[in-house]
């Protein structure tokens, strides 16, 4: 079993249980939420507060017939985000999968919806292959595929990265990141991620900004990096 050790922060969490949290977030969550029981709970938690307080904020008395019906429900657990692009769904319909260098990867239920709305991989520095996802807004999702052997060269981010691993494994200078895994990056983080010989990974990630390449001849790439990797 999959030991995730980076996971959204609480305000996230209780933001997305609030549906406050615009599309793309909603869709990364939701995803990290399919491989993480500790985060679906607090999610449920959060969930369970904020409908407290909306009970106590009521303008008017409620009837002890509505009492017990909001009192029965704040006892089931299951997830139930107010924002529709939120929505975890708990039950398969049918399979879809992503299709990439001869292999096949599940596609995370909250992407399923969106499966017309993914790119074509088109190849990055480093053995990378890259595939948009169209989600609306400013920020851009991308599924980032790093076959066995592959780095991305080193840099930093003019802005704030998501990376939520779904297969396999990376690693850079700071850690190895596993399936489930939800990695924010900002400006003050430099990295190089890289894959093993024996093992390629797959990502989601979110960008609000183009990356800054920070060694060597790949920051020749920097007047390109809002082509490339926005």
């Amino acid at each position: 079993m999959t030991k995730i050790q980076y996971h959204p922060t609480d305000d996230t969490l209780s933001r997305y249980a609030a549906g406050e949290l615009d599309p793309a977030s909603c869709i990364m969550l939701s995803a990290h939420l399919e491989f993480c029981s500790q985060c679906r709970q607090k999610v449920t938690d959060y969930e369970n507060i904020q409908a407290r307080q909306m009970m106590q904020n009521a303008p008017e008395p409620l009837s002890d017939e509505l009492t017990h019906m909001l009192s029965g429900i704040l006892k089931q657990t299951p997830v139930k985000p107010v924002d529709p692009e939120c929505q975890t769904v708990t039950a398969e319909t049918h399979t879809q999968f992503l299709k990439v260098n001869h292999k096949s990867f599940r596609l995370p239920r909250a992407l399923k919806r969106h499966e017309s709305h993914i790119g074509p991989w088109s190849r990055l520095p480093g053995n990378i292959k890259r595939a948009n996802v169209t989600t609306g807004g400013q920020s851009k999702m991308n599924f980032i595929y790093m076959d066995c052997n592959s780095s991305l060269p080193q840099h930093t981010h003019q802005g704030s990265e998501i990376t939520l691993v779904l297969a396999g494994e990376f690693h850079d200078e700071h850690a190895t990141y596993y399936p489930g895994d939800f990695v924010l990056q900002n400006d003050h983080h430099i990295h190089t991620p890289k894959t093993s010989a024996e093992q390629d990974c797959l990502c989601l990630t979110l960008l609000d900004a183009p990356l800054r390449f920070t060694s060597g001849l790949a920051t020749l790439l920097n007047p390109f990096s809002p082509i490339f990797f926005r």
